[in-house]
């Protein structure tokens, strides 16, 4: 009997100590610690970087050897003092002379990337600091010269203008800046589409500046409202819808200390693309021109003493769409090394300026995934494949000839790189389904030298933490073999159905199954009861491009029937509740919600879509034709892609949340839906974030959102089955 108790006794602790996450765990303060290198700004030729003090350093800058961690002052809090105030900096980045700070304070968002600050530069000779001309607010797309003595910027007037550190004096560079002519910065599509922000680049003598001037006057305007004061108020937008009119670009070279600036010959800029250029020798521009169809590019060199060009390297993809991967390097002898899919699987390539092929450099049923280091002098490379998995990211080097491939991250796992400034080993940051974040310093070999932070893993385990699962099934037509992940709940049955949330996103050219630490949301909804599970469909990336390619022109069409296989296969090996299967996403997976909803009425039956595209025509030209065509030229692919078409067969329940601030997927979106639901005689659920932006950022409007989210999911799916089937 006393053994019975105590058996008893040591079962029941057991159980005791195994905790769940709240709520509050997961949208608000995380039990959890994670290991994090924190900010580390790399000095150009040394393992040293700059970051902010800690403890006795408090408000300095210093300066931290790698990796043996000894600090010293770099710069004395005393230093960044301005009018008596101390300098409130959010950003500050060395640069290329290695002689002076420029110092970002009031950063103010534009949109994704772009942003307006306050300018100081700091001389570290002297530790003196001062304004970025007269009148240093409001500026954007900052940039030292290389050799440290001036300054350029772009005003509020969408003006290009240096600034001359030795004389304090301000040029200004351009004078036709307007609401429609943008000088040295892009408008939004580039931004959000290729990234590309800042569109200027100092040539490598600071003598002159190559920009690009974009004109918007015939992109149609989008309108958003804030409601939130006692008037509405209003912001406009140039944002080109699929299919209609991008903005037109031109490229410029100016002369810094004159302003006198000569047009480059880039060729007819109707419906082209110049989403990339670089100085590549003195007097030298390449420029890359792609055409709108985004299935073609071309590398122009541009002589920029007389701004003549000519056409050198291409890349094309007749079935598909070629990509903006900006792993393009420049070697001493003329050639480009660089990354292509056209050996149906992106490999690394050298080829010369031409568009001859030198060799290749890789190859195989495998991609590259990003080109890290060029070691000319010893004739190498370095870079990210997922050569061992589909699943996983790693690091490898390989000799430009081709020979000596060489795995140098072992650890099974998703790895990200830090290559050292002297070029004399690596901080390899992974994590695995199993494996919490870790960061090792390694030799250039993948010798481990030194362990610089490991999560612990036993503070999840101690909150019931449920370990996801790969898994492997056949398309319905059996042509393929598709990839899921599922993550069960932590006291799972086996032989009994559970409620499933599907977690989507899907749009071509992406992946979401991935051997890599999970996050919490996922942990809190199958500590709620439910299995959660997520697929790549034919039409996402990581198989190469014919797989890719499968997505072009209709990208529901594969996304509808794969995870519809996904989830029956689910339910054919009893984990799944067929009258309990829900959808969540965000942005292209609110899409994918959206479409499972409708298209997939028959298997879904409650979703929660968050600033979803429900009509690809409302969305911008680039993002979408990339992958879809012209709408003028793709009516049945438009129609088909589209959740509008597919209302009438919804029979569940959806709740579409969006912001009203959006700039990115307007919430225009709900509006057509609602509409469509209307002339179904459908009901549907909305909710509207006000003035809030994609990622709905603003007071507690995320965790709102997730609590919303948490609610609907227990309401609708988690209970009795809301509709009866048979199957």
């Amino acid at each position: 009997m006393t053994r019975l108790l105590l058996i008893g006794l040591i079962i029941t602790t057991a159980i005791a100590e195994n905790k769940r996450l709240s709520f509050e765990d997961v949208q608000g303060k995380s039990p959890f610690e994670y290991a994090r290198l924190g900010m580390m700004q790399w000095q150009a030729d040394k393992n040293a970087y700059l970051a902010w003090g800690k403890g006795d350093y408090k408000g300095d800058i210093v300066e931290v050897t790698f990796p043996e961690k000894d600090t010293v002052t770099f710069v004395d809090k005393s230093a960044l003092m301005v009018d008596g105030e101390a300098l409130k900096v959010s950003r500050f980045s060395l640069d290329k002379s290695g002689t002076k700070l420029l110092l970002l304070s009031d950063r103010e968002r534009i949109w994704r990337h772009s942003y307006y600050g306050t300018f100081h530069v700091l001389d570290l000779a002297s530790q003196t600091i001062e304004k970025v001309s007269k009148n240093n607010t409001q500026l954007r797309n900052v940039k030292m010269s290389p050799d440290g003595s001036k300054v350029a910027y772009v005003r509020e007037d969408n003006n290009l203008y240096v600034y001359d550190l030795n004389r304090n004096r301000e040029k200004q560079l351009t004078t036709n800046g307007s609401e429609l002519i943008l000088n040295g910065h892009f408008g939004w599509v580039y931004e959000e589409e290729f990234g590309s922000y800042d569109a200027y680049r100092w040539s490598q003598d600071s003598r002159q500046i190559a920009f690009w001037e974009i004109n918007q006057s015939k992109v149609p305007v989008f309108t958003m409202f804030d409601e939130l004061s006692l008037y509405p108020t209003t912001q406009e937008i140039r944002y080109p819808k699929a299919g209609q009119t991008n903005p037109t670009m031109s490229i410029f070279v100016v002369n810094v200390k004159n302003a006198r600036r000569k047009k480059m010959n880039i060729g007819d800029n109707h419906d082209m693309y110049y989403p990339w250029m670089e100085w590549t020798e003195q007097n030298k521009l390449t420029v890359m021109r792609m055409n709108r169809l985004q299935n073609h590019w071309e590398f122009l060199t541009v002589a920029t003493t007389n701004g003549k060009s000519v056409s050198g390297l291409t890349e094309s993809d007749p079935s598909g769409w070629v990509e903006l991967h900006r792993h393009y390097h420049f070697l001493k002898n003329g050639n480009i090394l660089w990354v292509s899919e056209r050996s149906g699987w992106h490999h690394i390539y050298i080829h010369s300026a031409e568009g001859q092929l030198v060799n290749q450099v890789t190859d195989g049923e495998w991609e590259v995934k990003g080109i890290k280091k060029v070691d000319e002098a010893n004739q190498k490379v370095y870079f990210m494949a997922n050569k061992e998995s589909t699943f996983e990211n790693r690091f490898y080097s390989v000799n430009f000839d081709g020979t000596g491939l060489k795995l140098l991250t072992k650890e099974p796992g998703s790895h990200s790189v830090r290559i050292l400034p002297q070029g004399d080993g690596f901080i390899d940051s992974y994590s695995s389904l199993i494996t919490p974040s870790k960061h090792i310093l390694k030799d250039m070999d993948g010798n481990i030298q030194k362990i610089l932070g490991e999560t612990d893993k036993s503070q999840f385990e101690a909150y019931d933490w449920s370990y996801p699962e790969i898994i492997h099934f056949k398309t319905a037509d059996g042509t393929a073999t598709l990839d899921g992940i599922i993550t069960y709940p932590p006291d799972y049955k086996k032989g009994q159905r559970y409620p499933v949330i599907v977690y989507g996103y899907g749009m071509p050219g992406t992946q979401i199954v991935n051997n890599r630490w999970g996050g919490t949301w996922n942990q809190y909804l199958v500590q709620q009861g439910y299995i959660v599970f997520s697929m790549d469909a034919r039409g996402m990336s990581g198989r190469g491009e014919a797989f890719k390619n499968l997505s072009y022109g209709d990208m529901a069409q594969y996304l509808g029937k794969d995870t519809a296989t996904g989830v029956q296969y689910l339910v054919d090996k009893g984990i799944a509740d067929p009258n309990r299967i829900g959808a969540w996403g965000w942005s292209g997976g609110g899409y994918f919600t959206g479409l499972m909803l409708t298209k997939n009425a028959h298997l879904f039956d409650v979703g929660v879509s968050v600033a979803p595209v429900m009509d690809f025509r409302l969305y911008d030209t680039i993002y979408t034709e990339r992958s879809m065509g012209l709408p003028q030229d793709n009516k049945a692919g438009y129609d088909s892609t589209s959740v509008l078409s597919y209302v009438d067969r919804f029979n569940g329940k959806l709740l579409v949340i969006h912001g009203t601030g959006d700039d990115n997927v307007h919430s225009q979106n709900m509006t057509w839906l609602v509409e469509e639901f209307v002339k179904h005689d459908k009901q549907l659920d909305t909710f509207y974030y006000p003035s809030r932006p994609h990622g709905m950022q603003g007071g507690n409007a995320r965790k709102n959102l997730y609590r919303k989210m948490m609610n609907y999911f227990n309401d609708h799916l988690r209970g009795k089955a809301l509709i009866e089937r048979k199957n």
